[in-house]
């Protein structure tokens, strides 16, 4: 340990234990000196409040992400999240056509055709996993054909992404056996778009773009593919299950909802802010050293900002631990903050709306099945491993 005044925990975000409430640690580190440190995966520091969080993600030049995001590290580079500007930017200009509010607004009837066949596909059955059966599938079907990847293959990029995001610490060997599998599904894709006619997607674009003259290989078009297609997988699945949990729990903001009295754009950021999909990000110091929520960090050093902790400060959301849906939460960290925001948030937000409208229209009376008890996964990502439901059964 490098710091001063710091507080010392032990917590990691790939510990099982802790993913289920990570929350206890942070209110307990910040109620202390706010800025954490754990010897766990080679060790790191953590800021817990708000503001220190906002600053790690928006000094870029203090807070690097040009080693990497990921603790521990990965094992290759992905791009654009492990780059700083103005690098970061010239990949973020290439990519950001894709991922536009009008691009995602345009797409909303595709959008609404995925959801409604999901829910007909277990409608008439009275039962489903909301998680399983409606929120990961919906994710991957939606963004799989932006990005270019044939249907065929999603459920084949599902399974190994999915299980790759939660066991990079638990089975070194089998994610480094997937890790290669994808890598060369990946390249081989690319390869294959350079002489197919050309269509309009993510693929397509990293096939014909230049970066100083030169076309980007194969494997560069992977280090973007890969990011994307975790992202497509999981995150905003979380949100989802998320809220569909809540709703669950909660009939009376349902009915909110259903009449209007509540905006669905409004609870939608509460739904985001609360479930906070992405849990944690890294940054490497690249100063000498620098004041960091009340404690010090030097140079090297691993730095860990955590969406999770920002999204539940006191100072900045009261009552951070209660869902409230009519809350005023569009400054929450869930998409991060600073150059490297989420470049998905735009469909992300019309995802989570057309999934949740759709579910309350065709099967809004659904009920958690009793006994149910969250169990969520641990990683970067954090996210309900099932939700099961009943509900009354509607024909497909």
């Amino acid at each position: 340990m490098t710091g001063s005044k710091v507080t010392e925990t032990n917590y990691s975000h790939h510990d099982p234990e802790f993913a289920q409430d990570p929350y206890q640690v942070f209110a307990e580190v910040r109620g202390k000196c706010p800025l954490g440190h754990s010897e766990q995966l080679g060790g790191f520091y953590f800021p817990t409040t708000y503001d220190g969080v906002k600053r790690v993600f928006s000094e870029y030049q203090t807070f690097s992400s040009a080693e990497g995001a990921g603790l521990p590290p990965q094992v290759v580079k992905f791009f654009p999240v492990d780059l700083d500007p103005p690098v970061h930017t010239r990949w973020r200009r290439v990519l950001n056509r894709f991922f536009t509010q009008e691009a995602a607004e345009a797409d909303r009837p595709r959008i609404q055709g995925i959801a409604d066949h999901l829910i007909s596909a277990f409608a008439a059955r009275g039962s489903a996993d909301f998680v399983n059966e409606l929120t990961r599938p919906f994710l991957a079907m939606t963004t799989l054909p932006v990005v270019g990847v044939p249907d065929k293959d999603r459920p084949m990029l599902s399974e190994k992404l999915l299980w790759m995001v939660h066991n990079r610490l638990f089975d070194f060997e089998g994610w480094v056996k997937r890790y290669g599998e994808i890598e060369a599904y990946l390249t081989g894709l690319m390869g294959e778009r350079r002489s197919a006619p050309a269509r309009n997607d993510l693929l397509q674009c990293l096939v014909d773009e230049e970066f100083d003259g030169r076309r980007l290989t194969d494997f560069e078009g992977y280090q973007v593919l890969i990011l994307t297609l975790f992202g497509a997988l999981d995150s905003t699945s979380s949100a989802m299950s998320g809220a569909l949990y809540h709703l669950g729990v909660h009939p009376q903001d349902r009915a909110r909802l259903l009449s209007g009295e509540v905006p669905w754009s409004v609870a939608i950021e509460e739904f985001l802010r609360f479930t906070t999909p992405i849990q944690a990000l890294r940054r490497t110091v690249t100063v000498e050293e620098t004041e960091l929520d009340g404690g010090v960090v030097k140079k090297g050093d691993f730095v860990l900002a955590l969406n999770g902790a920002a999204n539940r400060d006191p100072a900045k959301f009261s009552d951070p631990d209660q869902c409230i849906i009519s809350r005023d939460a569009r400054e929450h960290m869930s998409f991060g903050s600073g150059a490297h925001v989420c470049i998905g948030r735009h469909y992300a937000r019309v995802m989570i709306e057309v999934c949740l409208k759709t579910v309350l229209g065709r099967i809004g009376d659904y009920k958690i099945t009793d006994g149910f008890v969250p169990d969520y996964t641990s990683s970067e990502a954090r996210a309900l491993k099932t939700l099961p439901v009943s509900f009354t059964p509607r024909p497909a």
